[in-house]
């Protein structure tokens, strides 16, 4: 089994320890200085205390017929598991695919593995291997299955991400309107040739569930990422098709990379392929530039950022933004805090936000 490279865990380990260094810098032992000012005097504000980064890795599983190809699913699987046993306790686990196993073929995912903390015994990586012992069947009810995510992942503590693998476009939308050709996910894959190669060669004809469904499955994605969840999006061997839709996922989940293709995308099925594009987005989610606070700090034009001592302004390439209990730092910003394993971070509230 695949693990994370020494130096990608060398870095999660310092990640993990800055991130426990945030929390211990709650107590206010030094004031950042404010260019707002209240009565003529600096707004201290009150600090929200920051939770060490033990986050939630939730994997959403692309079980589909197609996932028979090539070795795909058994070999994701040996790479999921290989990064559960290498990050052990540093992370909670938990699984959902789709669609339904055993279940008519448009049929939403459902969740096989809860969450469950990692270990160095490979009790959690046995689960997952129990879990995910399926045999892929049906369709890609992408957008479904997201929507029914929604407020479960929200309403788990701490710190949650969500890494989407697919080999395909989203479909399984009966509500689809007849879509064009260059929609029909069945026509791009190729899957019906007795259909195209007769007298009505949109495979979609009286079949709408067969129609691309991105723009749902952003919807969900989106709504997911308002509920406090990143997602990142990793399109392996088949997806390359559908890479715009798969950028759109990214850009909705708040996980772009910083160039095309702006998805985790990975052109080889085999384990080790599949192994290290797991292990870069297990990298990006544990950097802590996304911090879980402790309390929603309310009125969110009367909260601050400070790093090492200096508030923050909140807009431009370089700021933050603030989801209900998540701050995520951006630009240059993130990367200071990455790069300093004893930088103090500050957030507080009961100050006018600079921007």
């Amino acid at each position: 089994m695949s693990g994370l490279p020494a130096t990608k865990m060398a870095r999660v380990a310092g990640v993990l320890a800055l991130a426990g260094y945030a929390t211990a810098c709650g107590a206010r032992s030094w004031l950042p200085s404010d260019p707002r000012s209240q009565d003529g005097g600096a707004c201290l504000g009150t600090d929200v205390p920051i939770v060490p980064n033990v986050p939630n890795l939730y994997f959403v599983l692309d079980v589909s017929g197609s996932m028979l190809d090539n070795g795909k699913w058994p070999n994701v699987r040996s790479a999921v598991a290989g990064l559960v046993h290498t990050i052990g306790p540093n992370a909670n686990f938990g699984v959902t695919v789709f669609p339904e196993p055993g279940g008519p073929e448009c049929t939403a995912g459902i969740e096989v593995m809860p969450l469950r903390p990692g270990d160095w015994t490979g009790a959690t990586e046995a689960a997952f291997d129990a879990a995910t012992a399926l045999t892929p069947n049906g369709g890609t009810p992408t957008a479904a299955t997201f929507h029914a995510l929604v407020h479960k992942l929200g309403a788990l503590p701490g710190l949650t991400f969500v890494i989407l693998a697919t080999d395909g476009g989203p479909n399984c939308d009966a509500s689809i309107a007849p879509c064009a050709l260059d929609q029909c996910t069945t026509n791009i894959d190729g899957a019906n040739p007795q259909c195209m190669m007769s007298g009505t060669p949109n495979c979609c004809t009286g079949n709408p569930q067969g129609c691309l469904d991105g723009d749902a499955t952003a919807e969900a994605v989106s709504d997911l990422r308002t509920a406090g969840v990143q997602t990142y999006v990793m399109g392996i061997p088949g997806s390359a098709p559908y890479a715009d839709v798969l950028d759109q996922l990214a850009t909705a989940g708040g996980t772009t990379r910083p160039s095309e293709p702006l998805y985790y995308q990975v052109n080889s099925s085999d384990t080790s392929a599949l192994s290290d594009a797991f292990a870069q987005i297990a990298d990006a989610a544990m950097k802590s530039c996304t911090l879980l606070l402790e309390k929603n700090p309310g009125d969110p034009g009367m909260v601050n950022v400070a790093v090492n001592g200096a508030v923050v302004p909140s807009d431009g390439p370089d700021g933050w933004t603030l989801h209900g209990q998540t701050v995520t730092l951006s630009g240059a910003t993130c990367g200071a805090f990455e790069g300093a394993a004893s930088l103090p971070v500050r957030v507080f509230q009961g100050c006018p936000t600079v921007r």
